[in-house]
């Protein structure tokens, strides 16, 4: 397809990454500002990740029997920009919550449509070099959306209710062009599915008839639940270990962004031109650079160094993941699997949080704090690793053009 055919899609991406990066950084902050606890906080994150997880299923499904993605995803873009209005009245902070609920909600309308409908515009043979480049201009969207606005509200306005409303409003107003820029995208053809595929009833079939995909899903539940053994314990690490305030916290969140970005963009050509499977296993093994670098650093700037190279495993992760999905998962149906996956990946993060927060709660009154946290990060490392290499499993989906070493190799300029 030309570039011209995708260009709507572009716009939107990019147009939604700046209406998420205004606000999606500070989302927490403000909870504390208002006055929120501990348990406020909780069901805080429970919103953010939870949800969207939980009803991606149930849109998925709706999709997927109506056929109508552009809808979904505008009715979706609508409720999700609005919702940032009532937000700035707010004064309490469970109704703060509340409002991210439904915004959280939306935001799982949003999506399995918007994958559906890349996942159909798409072929095979582009389908990988489109997602990095989508996935580019979502880094750079969410990039500049928080530069600009940690800059420019710490300038004027500090830490005060005038900064966040400004970060409010300007998200409404991206959010608002992202929307409007979805009628300009050309939502192909397709035939209603009629009859549309039950999470429960129809699992087994799904095992059955769809092996590739199958399999793909259960590596994901394993390793997404090692991966985030580590989450709850990251901002803990930085905080207590390296005495970390404000700014460090920031530069660390920078160097993951530049890390994602330069990796999309150096290496978007490279994934049409490997097989799925390599690209796969290398991507997810390399993301123990994480609990490595947490685990054994003696400074910071040893985890500044880590958070760009990580990144860079994750950008690559990121599309090889979704285009080994698009590749196993029917046409037509695309909106049912996708939910399906994200919201087996969804539980697997969610437990491992649980556990990984858990386990340090038992071990520092016996280890200490510093010890406890080595553990996890080592129990996490080894069951990236383990499990990344077990993704060499899958059955290949993309004929391979040349091997991913003379692919990264060429990419770099090194013959």
């Amino acid at each position: 397809m030309s570039t011209r055919y995708y260009r709507p899609i572009y716009a939107r991406t990019t147009l939604f990454a700046l209406a998420a990066g205004m606000s999606g950084p500070f989302l927490t902050l403000y909870a504390i500002n208002l006055g929120a606890d501990a348990i406020d906080l909780g069901l805080l994150q429970a919103a953010i990740n939870v949800i969207p997880n939980i009803f991606q299923l149930p849109f998925g499904r709706l999709i997927d029997r109506i056929g109508k993605r552009k809808l979904i995803l505008y009715i979706g873009s609508i409720i999700y920009s609005v919702i940032f209005i009532p937000i700035l009245f707010v004064t309490v902070p469970k109704q703060y919550v509340l409002l991210l609920s439904i915004q959280y909600a939306a935001n799982a309308m949003i999506t399995p449509a918007y994958l559906s409908l890349i996942g159909e515009m798409t072929t095979i043979e582009d389908r990988a070099s489109t997602m990095a480049k989508l996935n580019l201009l979502n880094g750079v969207g969410n990039l500049i959306a928080t530069a600009f606005t940690s800059f420019f509200v710490y300038t004027y306005f500090g830490n005060n209710t005038f900064g966040y409303q400004f970060i409010f409003l300007s998200s409404f107003f991206f959010g608002t062009l992202a929307t409007i820029s979805i009628h300009y995208i050309q939502e192909p053809k397709l035939k209603i599915v009629k009859e549309t595929l039950h999470p429960i009833k129809d699992l087994p079939k799904i095992v059955k008839e769809n092996r590739a995909f199958s399999i793909f899903v259960l590596l994901t539940f394993l390793y997404g639940f090692f991966m985030s053994l580590m989450w709850p314990l990251a901002g803990l690490t930085l905080a207590k270990v390296h005495n970390a305030g404000v700014l460090e916290f920031g530069l660390a969140q920078l160097f993951s962004m530049l890390g994602y970005i330069f990796a999309q963009n150096l290496f978007r050509r490279t994934f049409d031109q490997v097989g799925r499977v390599p690209m796969l296993v290398l991507s997810r093994f390399g993301l123990i650079v994480f609990p490595l670098s947490y685990a054994f650093s003696p400074n910071i700037v040893y985890i500044y160094v880590a958070s760009f190279i990580g990144s860079m495993f994750s950008a690559l992760a990121d599309t090889s993941i979704l285009a080994y999905l698009f590749d196993t998962t029917p046409s037509g149906q695309r909106g049912f699997y996708t939910a399906l996956y994200n919201m087996a990946a969804g539980i697997s993060y969610f437990a491992g949080s649980i556990v990984g927060g858990l386990l340090f709660s038992l071990a520092e009154p016996i280890f200490g704090t510093f010890i406890s946290l080595q553990y996890i990060y080592v129990i996490s490392m080894f069951g990236r690793g383990a499990f990344a290499f077990m993704h060499q499993k899958l059955v290949e989906t993309r004929k391979t053009q040349m091997t991913i070493t003379k692919a990264l190799l060429k990419e770099l300029h090194i013959k």
